[in-house]
């Protein structure tokens, strides 16, 4: 993992803009043909047809149209992209297999004779594999969407390779990567029918929304790739190697390059020839075109049998698919959705809905009902609805339109609480009531939400005092489900800032793989904000070592551990309300008890907890660990690192404005593995926080 961080370090400064990451179709095809039994034969078989396809004295240079589904995994954040976002792909993907693309006037001199139209267009799916209408895009909603990788795909399942490209959108990839593909001989036969195509990022999608024109050709890149087009330095993801120059793309019009990162156009790394820094299979990011043999290697692949690439454009399936122009397409029925800005609220509260429908453009009518809204009904796309009376109330959509209507209802999502409705101190709560999470009054309901199949609930199998506890069952649940509980509102206004939360946690890692995650939120506001508290996942959550293969339960109160949790300056305001969220890695239940306020404690918290509350998560320190921290006007931070022996291996200081701040501590994960002492200090107040380098 320490490997990849420092290569994306080496890319993001050369290229100058931060988002940006290489793809890892070489990892990924040697991985594939690992698993896969056929991927050998297959390349050479491949191969063979190449050189004889391309040694041909005619070939064929009619055009090429391949159709397109777009799987938008998403979990209602930006990485769910618009129609229009998608089409704005498909725009710039044809204009740079076309060689229509405005900036070909920059090719240099070297190069411009053979760059190529390669005769291959990309259209959006009309028609599904089961004959239904279709606008080529299929949204799945899921977790998955972050950390993607394979599984990602199987939650969202390809549609037949042989008659569509698949093309998965996720919000990040596990890997750090912008993006991977498959050379059609990693992925032959029946091993790799289900993980064929591209899996990309969605801000890497077209040119508009959450997209950019630079890095919208990374998708030309990724599909170079599926139609089997090494990178221009050969099968590897490291340019800049000299050995790179004894390797090859299997193409003769592309210089042997050491390949590139930037936009040096007159390098020549490998001889005399200059290299062909401007091509689309390059990392220079300045592309502009694809070669003729390149366009001759494609064109080969989409004619040969290996993973059913020659099927996709054949006559018969542009009309099984819709995209034969003989095909008028159908108005497609809608599939119902929509989005909304906010869920929580005391007393009053204003919520802007957004529709989402999919699978169509054409939509006549919208019909809204709103349980404890007002109005209660409309028939806008996008209305603002207020509620001002107590409760927990759903939200239901159908939209019409000439091919029919589709209703999605959505329960339980908006809580609106009395201002004057709270636990009061001290405060307890040990699971006891047998109705738990409900209440006969709504203002004392703890609220479920999250996309988990199994969610928080009561269970009297185990607890570490009384008869029941709460449970999550990471067990049932699939890989990166979140569940998440909501507790009502708790009066704190006036209380000793000694007094911290405390409760009762037990959970057992199964091994070192699975690294289930409890994080705990604190909001001063009903909701609408939330400050995290603790993050911890697999070793720092566990209570209990030992081997505990699925379904832990807690048989000894030595298995359970007391966490605290500081509520520092949230003491000015009126009240807060606690959110537990687990996030499932297949792993074992957590089970929270005894969860409590105002109580006697031997814990105390210094000024700088009591007015900053610091947080790093994850710890042990990761790539992504963030230090959380809250001021209430400008501040000049300082942070300092020791070691065990009190010696200072990183220091900085900066000034942070007012407000939440989550600072990355990436730069630390170099640091050697050991144990650290963090220091923060603003002003005269200081804490010290461990730190671990794994």
């Amino acid at each position: 993992m320490k490997t990849i961080f420092f290569i994306i370090l080496f890319f993001v400064p050369i290229l100058n803009w931060a988002q940006y990451k290489p793809c890892i179709t070489p990892e990924m095809n040697k991985w594939a043909e690992q698993q896969n039994p056929d991927a050998i034969n297959a390349k050479m078989e491949l191969e063979k047809f190449t050189t004889q396809y391309i040694n041909m004295n005619y070939k064929e240079d009619n055009l090429i149209i391949i159709p397109v589904v777009f799987h938008v995994v998403h979990n209602y954040g930006s990485e769910n992209i618009s129609r229009a976002q998608v089409l704005d792909a498909i725009r710039i993907l044809n204009e740079d297999y076309r060689k229509l693309n405005a900036d070909t006037v920059d090719i240099i001199p070297a190069f411009k004779s053979i760059a190529a139209d390669s005769r291959i267009e990309f259209r959006l799916a009309k028609i599904d594999p089961d004959g239904n209408c279709t606008d080529g895009i299929d949204r799945v909603v899921s977790s998955l969407t972050n950390s993607a990788d394979e599984g990602t795909k199987m939650i969202a399942p390809s549609w037949d390779r042989t008659k569509y490209l698949n093309i998965w959108t996720v919000a990040s990839i596990a890997s750090g990567a912008a993006g991977y593909s498959y050379y059609p001989a990693s992925v032959s036969g029946q091993w790799g029918a289900a993980v064929d195509g591209v899996l990309i990022l969605a801000s890497y999608i077209g040119s508009i929304g959450t997209g950019d024109y630079v890095t919208s050709r990374a998708l030309t890149h990724e599909i170079g790739h599926y139609l089997n087009l090494m990178h221009t330095w050969g099968n590897s993801n490291s340019p800049g190697l000299p050995e790179n120059c004894d390797d090859d793309d299997q193409v003769s019009d592309t210089p042997n390059t050491v390949g590139h990162t930037s936009c040096q156009l007159d390098a020549a790394t490998c001889g005399s020839l200059v290299d062909n820094v401007q091509n689309y299979m390059e990392y220079a990011y300045c592309d502009r075109m694809f070669t003729l043999g390149q366009k001759d290697r494609m064109r080969a692949t989409l004619n040969s049998a290996v993973s059913g690439r020659n099927n996709l454009w054949t006559t018969a399936n542009l009309i099984a698919t819709g995209v034969d122009a003989s095909v008028t397409p159908e108005i497609c029925m809608p599939v119902a959705d929509f989005v909304y800005n906010k869920k929580f609220a005391c007393t009053s509260l204003s919520v802007q809905y957004t529709d989402m429908t999919w699978q169509t453009d054409s939509i006549s009518t919208y019909q809204w009902s709103f349980l404890g809204g007002s109005p209660s009904t409309s028939s806008m796309a996008n209305p603002i609805i207020s509620y001002t009376n107590a409760g927990i109330f759903s939200t239901s959509l159908t939209v019409t339109n000439p091919s029919g209507s589709s209703t999605i209802t959505k329960n339980n999502i908006i809580q609106v609480q009395n201002t004057d409705s709270a636990y009061y101190l001290p405060w307890f709560e040990g699971f006891e009531n047998q109705i738990f999470p409900n209440n006969p009054d709504s203002n004392y309901i703890w609220v479920t939400m999250g996309n988990a199949n199994n969610n928080w609930q009561r269970t009297q199998a185990t607890s570490f005092s009384g008869l029941a506890c709460m449970k999550i069952s990471n067990n049932l649940n699939l890989e990166n489900q979140v569940a998440e509980i909501y507790s009502p509102n708790i009066f704190i206004s006036g209380q000793d800032a000694a007094n911290i939360i405390k409760f009762k946690v037990a959970y057992a890692q199964i091994d070192s793989n699975y690294k289930d995650q409890l994080q705990v939120f604190v909001s001063y506001n009903c909701g609408q904000s939330w400050y995290p508290r603790i993050n911890k996942s697999g070793v720092s959550l566990q209570t209990v070592g030992g081997t505990y293969i699925n379904n832990f339960i807690p048989t000894d109160t030595n298995q359970w551990r007391t966490e605290n949790i500081s509520i520092g300056s949230f003491l000015s305001k009126p009240f807060i309300r606690l959110k537990f969220v687990a996030t499932s890695h297949l792993g074992n239940p957590i089970y929270i008890d005894n969860i409590q306020l105002n109580q006697s404690t031997s814990i105390q918290t210094n000024d700088f907890e009591q007015l900053y509350l610091p947080l790093i998560s994850p710890n042990p320190i990761t790539e992504n660990s963030q230090l959380w921290i809250r001021t209430e006007k400008d501040e000049d931070l300082n942070i300092r690192v020791l070691d065990m022996l009190g010696k200072s291996v990183y220091q900085n200081t900066s000034q942070i404005s007012e407000g939440e701040h989550a600072i990355p501590l990436s730069n630390l994960y170099s640091l050697p593995s050991g144990i650290y002492i963090l220091h923060l200090s603003i002003h005269q107040n200081s804490t010290n926080i461990k730190i671990v380098i794994p």
